[in-house]
């Protein structure tokens, strides 16, 4: 039942009759009195965010204007002269460059925030390789283990080719190869349904779409002895291999690059779950522990070119792999185990890996500008600066961007006499590639404070190509992110010519909606893993946005992620030749979603979509998955009938946060600019804010106590991929793959997890009224 007799207190026009002039006056100095103590009198200033909408309009004009691509280019060169490994001292220089960039900028308490952490290494003098040997055991074949350098005023440094993966096992091992594909658990189950097994033997696995991590894993799992991943032609060489078709004539990777990364299957230190790994407290897991829950891999595996890639799978034998399996090089894939024409078995494949793990202090540098009127109320904006190689396109791209954004920032605040009226907070995290270990570890020191006082988080991993953007987003958030698209200009020509004007033209044009009753809004995924917005999201329920200008055909890595080529030159000649308009557009887009949350009287957070999108898409698609098992699963009941109840609160849901808004823009108004204003929406972004915090269960989920949200996780084979209601669907997965004699705990199990989902629905509609 909806109780339509509770609105909300704040907007109830009697409350503002009954408080008089000096009372108004009294609460509002106590506050102000108490921000000014805490921020230090203040120091975000004593002036208006501006009223009428010509006002807000010139500041975004001026904001947008402001923005200089030649500084981007500027900054990223000066932020990637050396490649800067997390935990290295070429790392702390970029970290001080930083900080450098951002007080020269006017950025406010430029500081560091620092916490130790296990990181894995190379042995840069002793690179990794992979061999072919004969019956007699000679060397037939071995890899470099390093990528040449093209560009060698860019990609000389010492140690720069080396080609390695994080926290990969340390060893030798020797064994036949197979080839595993992609290497997920169906992949492996095919195998098996092959005639084929991995254990003993080393797999060569793809790279795409899936995490690396869990291919490694999933090899360990299945008995491997050993791992090696390579980019295949088909998907990162799509025009050809010769030179004229790959880098650095194209933006294709060429025949020795490789994708590095970690192998990590957790986010954060993996010495300190849930806690920040500060010097002060004590380490709460060791590495022998973490390698027995298989948090990171005890087999070695390597990174490998398609050129030495040919050279192995050319070579083996044994049965044809399925035509989905093969690839782009010139012959039939075949999943071995061992060679062609080895009629004794002996030829076989030495991996060799040389790696240490070892507890390094990383350091993430934080700024603001302070608002100058609600100062506690922080619009979050980050961005990784720590890379594998040299890290221009990932993160330095957006590192360099960002920097911009702030001097964007503080030049139009030099020129109007404006500050927004909530603190903006620059955040530049350390260790991301490991596994978002920085931005994990401030979460867990600072949850309690980002918990009350985070408006929303704003993440720029890197800016990969020219073209469109992209953004992953929570529902409240939909509305908030396509409007501030409307409102930059199209960086491309080829597109300008085409009439799409601003960048939401370009973006609605190349990502169609996904939603039936909202066809202006262009498609907008779940947040998933590998970037910092991750912790933010599914442990604290902070609404966040991941954006990226990419490929308008394919949404995969681009070709040159995590290589040696990721330098200034691939950016400014391949990616963004027209004056790095793409990363000016990406800045625009930034800084005008800062200050559309840093300004609004209201917060742009928009409980009716998120109501909608619940009942109308998620809900509407788990009864679609059980509609077919209902009639001949019977302990499917239960859950069958907490989803009615479910529904039924989804809809209430529906009705009161439509009132709610509708209340509020009516009240808007009324009090636009009056005294009363401020207080009033203080109270009304107050409820907006802890809508989005009522989907997070403090108890923690089944996936893990760090993961928290009971409505955005992660996907159990693929940590890059967000999905809505993992815990409702992986009991649904259980129950119908169950023998009849074993479904009465994954029935009962899945009408619990419906249940919390709907307990956290009612939180939200508890939220919006104002009487318990």
């Amino acid at each position: 039942m909806v109780h339509t007799a509770r609105q909300s207190s704040l907007l109830d026009s009697r409350m503002f009759r009954a408080l008089g002039a000096l009372g108004i006056c009294i609460v509002l100095g106590v506050v102000v009195a108490i921000i000014g103590l805490s921020h230090k009198s203040n120091p975000g200033g004593s002036r208006r965010r501006p009223g009428s909408q010509d006002e807000q309009n010139e500041i975004t004009t001026r904001l947008l204007d402001n923005m200089d691509g030649g500084k981007i280019l500027q900054n990223l060169k000066a932020l990637t002269t050396l490649p800067h490994v997390a935990g290295t001292t070429q790392n702390n220089k970029v970290a001080e460059k930083i900080a450098e960039i951002w007080r020269q900028n006017g950025l406010q308490d430029v500081h560091f925030n620092k916490y130790n952490v296990l990181l894995s290494y190379p042995d840069y003098a002793n690179p990794n390789h992979v061999s072919i040997l004969d019956s007699s055991g000679s060397v037939v074949f071995q890899s470099s283990g390093v990528s040449p350098v093209v560009i060698q005023e860019e990609q000389s440094a010492p140690g720069a080719g080396v080609q390695w993966l994080a926290y990969a096992g340390n060893g030798t091992v020797e064994g036949d190869l197979v080839y595993a594909h992609y290497g997920t658990p169906k992949d492996f189950k095919t195998l098996e349904e092959m005639g084929v097994s991995v254990k003993g033997k080393i797999a060569i696995m793809r790279y795409h779409t899936e995490f690396r991590g869990g291919k490694v894993m999933q090899a360990q799992l299945h008995g491997a002895i050993g791992a090696i991943l390579y980019s295949d032609p088909a998907e990162i060489a799509q025009d050809g291999t010769t030179n004229e078709d790959v880098y650095p004539s194209k933006a294709w990777l060429p025949p020795n690059g490789v994708q590095r990364g970690s192998l990590m299957m957790a986010d954060g230190d993996v010495l300190s779950p849930l806690y920040p790994s500060r010097s002060d407290l004590y380490p709460r897991r060791t590495i022998e522990e973490a390698k027995a829950e298989n948090m990171m891999p005890s087999i070695p595996a390597l990174p490998l070119g398609y050129s030495d890639a040919y050279r192995l799978l050319s070579r083996l034998g044994g049965q044809s792999a399925p035509p989905d399996w093969q690839g782009g090089l010139n012959f039939t894939y075949n999943v071995g185990p061992g060679f062609k024409n080895d009629a004794d078995g002996s030829s076989r494949i030495r991996v060799e890996v040389h790696s240490s793990l070892q507890v390094k202090e990383i350091q993430n540098v934080i700024s603001y500008i302070y608002g100058s009127e609600e100062p506690d109320e922080y619009v979050i904006l980050g961005n990784h600066f720590d890379a594998w190689v040299y890290g221009s396109i990932d993160p330095n791209s957006a590192t360099a961007t960002l920097a911009e954004v702030g001097r964007a920032f503080t030049q139009t605040m030099q020129q109007t006499g404006w500050r927004p009226a909530r603190t903006i907070m620059f955040c530049a995290w350390d260790a991301e590639e490991y596994g978002l270990i920085g931005s994990t570890e401030f979460v867990e020191d600072f949850a309690n404070i980002l918990t009350d006082r985070a408006v929303a988080y704003l993440n720029v991993d890197l800016i990969s190509a020219n073209g469109t953007l992209n953004a992953d987003t929570v529902p409240t958030m939909f509305q908030a992110v396509v409007d501030a698209a409307k409102k930059i200009p199209n960086p491309m020509k080829s597109e300008l010519d085409l009439g799409r004007k601003t960048v939401y033209d370009t973006w609605l044009n190349a990502r169609p909606s996904s939603i039936p009753e909202r066809p202006d809004y262009p498609q907008m995924k779940v947040p998933g893993g590998g970037s910092d917005h991750h912790s933010f999201l599914v442990y604290l329920g902070i609404p966040v946005v991941d954006f990226v200008y990419q490929n308008t055909t394919s949404k995969s890595q681009y070709p040159l992620y995590h290589s040696l080529y990721e330098t200034p030159w691939t950016n400014e000649h391949l990616l963004d030749p027209e004056n790095f308009a793409v990363h000016r557009a990406v800045g625009q887009y930034w800084a005008e979603l800062a200050r559309s949350f840093a300004d609004a009287p209201v917060l742009p957070l928009n409980a009716s979509v998120f109501s909608q999108i619940i009942l109308n898409t998620y809900i509407a698609n788990l009864t679609k998955r059980m509609e077919p098992y209902k009639s001949t699963i019977p302990e499917m009941q239960d859950a069958s009938d907490q989803l009615l109840k479910m529904t039924e609160k989804a809809k209430e849901f529906v009705s009161r946060s439509t009132k709610f808004e509708a209340d509020v823009f009516e009240w808007k108004k009324v009090l636009w600019l009056t005294p009363e204003a401020k207080t009033a929406f203080a109270g009304i972004n107050k409820r907006l804010k802890a809508v989005d915090r009522c989907f997070v269960n403090p108890r923690g989920m089944d996936s893990g106590p760090a993961k928290r949200h009971v409505l955005f996780s992660l996907s159990g084979d693929n940590t890059y991929a967000g999905v809505v209601m993992s815990a409702v669907n992986a009991e649904l997965n259980k129950l119908i793959k169950a023998k009849p004699e074993e479904r009465a705990t994954p029935g009962r199990n899945l009408a619990i997890q419906i249940s919390t989902v709907q307990y956290s629905i009612q939180c939200a509609i508890n939220t919006l009224n104002s009487m318990i």
